[in-house]
């Protein structure tokens, strides 16, 4: 995968393995650590079956996006983890834009609509104070919660779960076989694309790497890097 930026719902993101020396405080005691981590998992990347959530997130914030409390169980209902539709494989490919990196890849036939899986990570505010400009994979999930002109986005830089890994699809395929898509509230997923213009298209394959559009915008970023 390549290193992506901060990024919006309907733009796009190619991961890469990124290394990382420190893990952000965590301020929730419904963030979760998984001890079954997928095959290929970055050893110095926390897997994450739920959410963590920044300090910076009050009721106003998380009562909206379906989260009781910081201090209860409830939430939002995320995708069992490990996946059983995806696996990570480490790609061997020179005209491959991530050759000798890590991509997703489906582990069986995914229909048209498909949810494959959630988008898990470091949940905070859009606000410069809580967002980490150096992250890579930093997914926008609303530009105003509940009319309070707050945003949330998603970071998976220290730990998020196999969606992490999905690469763009410039270089790799004519068009993209996945896209972001809130879930539901307080969820992003990532769906197999209905109609990506390629006529015939019935799915992703098993086998076959999902790939999303990181969005123009997100490009941008990079060549004036």
């Amino acid at each position: 995968m390549f290193k992506p930026h901060s990024f919006n719902l309907g733009t796009s993101f190619h991961a890469s393995h990124l290394q990382s020396s420190h893990v952000p405080r965590i301020g929730s005691s419904n963030a979760m650590a998984s001890s079954s981590k997928p095959k290929n998992w970055p050893q110095d990347i926390k897997y994450l079956t739920k959410p963590t959530l920044s300090k910076k997130l009050d009721q106003t914030i998380l009562g909206p996006l379906g989260f009781g409390s910081k201090s209860s169980s409830s939430g939002p209902r995320f995708a069992t983890a490990p996946s059983e539709n995806v696996a990570i494989k480490k790609i061997s490919d020179s005209s491959h834009p991530a050759d000798g990196e890590y991509g997703l890849f489906a582990s069986k036939n995914l229909a048209p609509g498909t949810h494959i899986l959630d988008y898990l990570g470091h949940y905070h505010e859009t606000s410069p104070e809580d967002t980490d400009e150096a992250s890579n994979y930093d997914l926008v999930l609303t530009r105003d919660v509940g009319g309070t002109n707050r945003g949330i986005a998603i970071d998976a830089r220290f730990g998020g779960n196999e969606a992490r890994m999905i690469n763009d699809y410039r270089g790799v395929a004519v068009k993209p076989n996945a896209e972001f898509k809130e879930r539901e509230t307080g969820i992003m997923g990532v769906f197999v694309v209905v109609n990506n213009g390629i006529k015939g298209f019935k799915g992703i394959k098993k086998g076959e790497e999902i790939l999303v559009s990181y969005g123009r915008s997100f490009w941008s970023e990079r060549r004036s890097e």
